[in-house]
């Protein structure tokens, strides 16, 4: 426990974050648990040290590339809805339940149960609605000339 102790505070000095320095030793102590590593008393306190920094490092990088991906399918994600259409014009020329349904549940955000509720008809229903809605949706729009993988 001690060297635990030691260890965190050695990482904060190193400019690591308390709470980030504390998970770190915590994981090196599970690391040993789990691998029954049978380390000399003398050679276990630069064991925890190695062990920590390299860990900190590793999940330091794993967060800055999953930052990184994070990142570039945001832009994708604003480049894509900017080139979306709007739907509203589409949407008026399906049936009136049939666009109720969608609306309901892409702008207004409702799930399939809330729908089965404010409906009355059973999740199963609502679903199979969805999806027969969502396809004369997208004949539509196939229709006015719009690309099939740009929908």
């Amino acid at each position: 426990m001690v060297y635990a102790i030691e260890v965190t505070k050695w990482l904060v000095s190193q400019g690591i974050k308390p709470e980030e320095a504390q998970d770190t030793v915590q994981d090196v102590f599970v690391k040993m648990l789990e691998l029954d590593l049978i380390i000399p008393p003398s050679k276990l306190r630069s064991w925890m040290y190695r062990v920590s920094l390299r860990s900190y490092i590793d999940h330091y990088r794993r967060d800055k590339k999953y930052q990184e991906i994070l990142s570039a399918l945001t832009e994708e994600l604003s480049v894509l809805a900017e080139t979306s259409p709007d739907l509203h014009p589409f949407l008026a020329r399906l049936k009136f339940t049939d666009r109720k349904l969608l609306e309901h549940f892409y702008y207004e955000g409702l799930s399939v149960k809330d729908l089965s509720v404010l409906t009355g008809n059973s999740v199963s229903k609502i679903k199979i609605d969805l999806y027969r809605a969502r396809k004369k949706l997208k004949k539509i729009l196939l229709e006015e000339g719009y690309d099939e993988w740009k929908i």
